[in-house]
């Protein structure tokens, strides 16, 4: 059978759904990928495809896209190929399993790159059947720095601060005060040449307005992900005496869910970071 009535065949099958030799049965990307650029050894990014094949079909070859563009492609009797856009991002050598028409199914990414974010479909097709599967993917990469601050504008304003550094896609930034939603500027952001963000909000309100002590919080989300934090402070105003001993603790919190695997349930994780200081810092104050 010549190329191109494979072809047609193909297309007949995808569009009527007439022939069902080869058939996509789980389709396994993860929703998010968390990329740590601090690590030197990332976990890998593993897409797999599980599919079922008639051992007597010919002319099978699986092949990776994304957005719609070929990255990678594999036929049983040659090696796996990596398209340039993912040249030396792809672990060759991956073996998902020893059978032969499924060896390299899968495809394991190397030091993913935040610009792999998109829509991965996989297609696996005979001469005489054809299918295919797509989901979505979205590369995270952790902010470098997560900052949340205020200070007094010496007029009887207090503004607070919220800011987040190399990350990507774009964050949405929220401060709350006494877990109500603090009204503030429209979000500012600058994408580097490296195609992170830096990201920040800050709000002003008169220091009679603000009861203190007042817990202070900036969440931090990205949209349509599980990834969140939180980093949370103390406000108390320097003309109000504090009870005890004198000594304030700012006790900073960030709770983020999030992981990279793509069989793996979401994991957990928290911290929490306590600072113990002495008097209030005139700093945060006056300027």
């Amino acid at each position: 059978m010549d190329k191109r009535t494979s072809m047609k065949i193909g297309l007949f099958c995808v569009l009527l759904g007439a022939c069902s030799a080869v058939k996509i049965i789980n389709l396994k990307v993860p929703s998010t990928y968390l990329l740590d650029q601090t690590s030197k050894t990332p976990d890998p990014l593993i897409l797999d495809c599980e599919y079922e094949v008639d051992e007597n079909e010919k002319g099978f070859v699986l092949k990776w896209l994304l957005d719609g563009q070929p990255v990678y492609q594999w036929i049983p009797s040659k090696n796996p190929f990596p398209f340039q856009s993912f040249k030396n991002r792809v672990d060759t050598s991956y073996v998902v399993s020893q059978e032969h028409l499924h060896k390299h199914r899968a495809m394991a990414i190397i030091k993913p790159l935040a610009n792999f974010t998109g829509e991965y479909s996989c297609i696996v097709q005979t001469y005489a059947s054809i299918d295919r599967r797509a989901a979505k993917l979205k590369i995270i990469v952790r902010e470098s720095k997560f900052d949340l601050s205020y200070y007094s504008n010496g007029d009887g304003e207090v503004t607070v601060d919220c800011q987040a550094r190399d990350i990507s896609p774009l964050p949405e930034l929220q401060i709350r005060i006494n877990n109500e939603l603090f009204e503030t500027e429209n979000l500012k952001s600058v994408q580097g040449e490296n195609g992170l963000y830096n990201a920040s909000i800050s709000g002003t309100l008169r220091k009679d307005q603000l009861e203190s002590p007042a817990q202070i919080e900036c969440l931090l989300t990205i949209p349509e992900t599980n990834y969140n934090k939180r980093r949370s402070t103390t406000y108390y105003d320097p003309d109000t005496p504090i009870a005890g001993p004198g000594n304030v603790t700012d006790t900073t919190e960030l709770y983020a869910t999030e992981s990279n695997s793509a069989t793996s349930l979401p994991k957990l994780t928290s911290f929490s970071i306590f600072v113990t200081i002495g008097l209030v810092s005139s700093r945060f104050f006056s300027r």
